[in-house]
């Protein structure tokens, strides 16, 4: 039934108008929302259910409707409580807790009055007496864990009938709510004598507008309204492994971000942006996977924010030196994991920290930075390629007089390895001079080993230095006169 306007209230509406904000909403439990009329939006996106012949009430209806139940293919959490069933009015609601009937006398939210546990789509008296047209449409979309479930309202009211269609969409795992309005016509009065918005209980609940008769609503074709939670309270932590990358090596890591719903806000998604610092510059990561909430995501090298749950890009900023990751709006609920690899620096080196923080795009608090010690690495010298005698340069010496020298074990990019290998000593050009440390000698975990060579007979010659096992590793000093 629609709700007439008396001339008083309409020249009223004619000398004044509401100016709608684009976010609102604030209960005890976190919820804010956001619709789809200002500059901080959300998507109108009509998922249509009625072609795939899904009607459970009608197609005439009325407020003395009986209410139908449906099963949950998934447990859907309102407001702390998980649920495996829902209620759907013919007025314009659903309900989480089976109601004493058709409630279709709309009222205040939140409150004692009217069914308990409500999600308030277009909660009005709604009469639809189209014989052959109309209806009330329950589907279940796509695949778990990102499954959605849609209820979708016809109302079509006379014999001329005036058109009402909106629906509302439950998100499995991050237990978002989004309504939208695909068709409302001049006589509902843009939801005038509608309630919309959610109620937990009699004390606790989210109104985005409750209307009475006498004016006109928000509502308009083509919006949606998406609930969501207020706020995320930063306490994530980071870390990635592995901790350690040898120089110029090419290195994968895995980046988690953890604990982002420690508020005990009840399972519902609080984060969908995420940007992870690179501590080297000029070295560009690339992301090879994300997992999201534990599950893998399809992902796309963009920078444009996905619009479906399980989805998420990804791209560099280089201002910032960061990896940029987005998904859909409060998708990820308490963790998320980025698998990345880029070429690491060819100089060894310590505490490089990956600092990363997150934020909702549509959340109304600051980006929030995610802690921890195990978010940095240290960049090790890689495999010993050759060795070096100190000092360098040729010597000269008497009979019988010892040269000490240090031999140090390098990588190929000149970084001193530390390591345990056994390096076999030599004095190519005489037969007559040794090793104080004898024809072999180990690292012992160090980086460099001291020797002394000495010869009695007059002459020249090198000490020469190879790795046991593999003669290619090598090193020698410079011309030895005695």
């Amino acid at each position: 039934m629609i709700k007439k306007i008396g001339l008083f209230f309409l020249v009223l509406l004619l000398t004044s108008s509401h100016v709608w904000a684009d976010q609102g909403g604030s209960d005890t439990f976190g919820h804010m929302w956001t619709d789809s009329k200002g500059t901080v939006n959300i998507a109108y996106d009509w998922v249509d259910i009625k072609a795939s012949d899904t009607r459970i009430i009608g197609p005439a209806f009325d407020q003395y409707t009986a209410v139908v139940g449906e099963k949950l293919p998934f447990s859907f959490n309102f407001y702390g409580v998980a649920h495996d069933s829902i209620f759907i009015s013919s007025s314009g609601w659903i309900s989480f807790k089976k109601p004493a009937g058709n409630d279709a006398a709309n009222d205040t939210i939140p409150s004692a009055n009217g069914p308990d546990s409500i999600v308030a789509v277009f909660w009005d008296t709604l009469n639809s007496d189209i014989v052959n047209d109309g209806g009330i449409y329950y589907k279940v979309l796509g695949t778990a864990p990102n499954r959605r479930v849609v209820v979708q309202w016809e109302v079509f009211d006379g014999v001329n009938p005036n058109i009402l269609i909106f629906e509302a969409i439950l998100y499995e795992h991050s237990n978002l709510i989004k309504f939208q309005y695909n068709r409302v016509e001049n006589a509902f009065n843009g939801g005038g004598g509608a309630t919309i918005g959610l109620e937990g209980s009699s004390t606790d609940g989210i109104c985005y507008y409750y209307g009475d008769g006498t004016g006109t609503g928000p509502i308009s074709q083509y919006m949606a309204i998406l609930f969501h939670l207020k706020r995320n309270d930063g306490s994530a932590t980071a870390s990635i492994s592995p901790t350690s990358a040898q120089a110029g090596d090419y290195q994968t890591f895995n980046y988690k971000i953890d604990n982002l719903n420690s508020t005990g806000a009840q399972g519902i998604g609080v984060a969908d942006r995420f940007a992870i610092g690179n501590p080297f510059t000029g070295v560009t990561p690339s992301v090879t996977a994300i997992d999201l909430n534990g599950s893998s995501a399809y992902i796309q090298n963009s920078n444009t924010k996905p619009t479906d749950a399980g989805y998420a890009t990804w791209y560099y900023d280089t201002n910032t030196d960061s990896i940029i990751v987005q998904t859909s709006y409060f998708d990820v609920i308490d963790s998320i994991n980025v698998h990345f690899g880029q070429t690491m620096p060819q100089t060894t080196s310590s505490g490089n920290v990956y600092n990363s923080t997150f934020d909702a795009v549509l959340d109304s608090s600051a980006r929030a930075a995610a802690t921890g010690s195990g978010n940095s690495i240290e960049v090790t010298a890689g495999t010993v390629a050759y060795y070096t005698f100190t000092p360098a340069d040729s010597q000269n010496t008497t009979a019988g007089t010892g040269i000490s020298y240090t031999i140090t074990a390098y990588d190929q990019y000149g970084n001193a390895v530390a390591n345990t290998d056994v390096i076999n000593l030599s004095t190519p050009g005489s037969s007559t001079a040794w090793f104080d440390v004898g024809t072999s000698v180990s690292f012992g975990g160090s980086s460099s080993v001291s020797v002394v060579v000495t010869d009695t007979v007059a002459g020249s010659f090198t000490a020469r230095a190879e790795k046991s096992g593999d003669s290619s590793v090598n090193g020698e000093s410079g011309v030895i006169t005695v």
